[in-house]
């Protein structure tokens, strides 16, 4: 597996550690009510964007 590929792998586990924390975060009450939505789509998109990128140099 090259370079590119290996850092794909990482970028989606961060990316399913960070979903999984704020979960986490959610469910104890540390984020507001009806703001965890905005919050998830915000801290993701740039993971997103990150992975698109990555992905187009394979």
């Amino acid at each position: 597996m090259n370079l590119v590929g290996h850092n794909i792998g990482l970028v989606e586990q961060l990316k399913m550690h960070m979903i999984k924390k704020l979960n986490e975060y959610h469910r104890d009450g540390f984020i507001v009510e009806g703001k965890f939505q905005e919050l998830l789509i915000r801290e993701t998109a740039a993971l997103d964007e990150r992975l698109e990128v990555m992905k187009e140099w394979l």
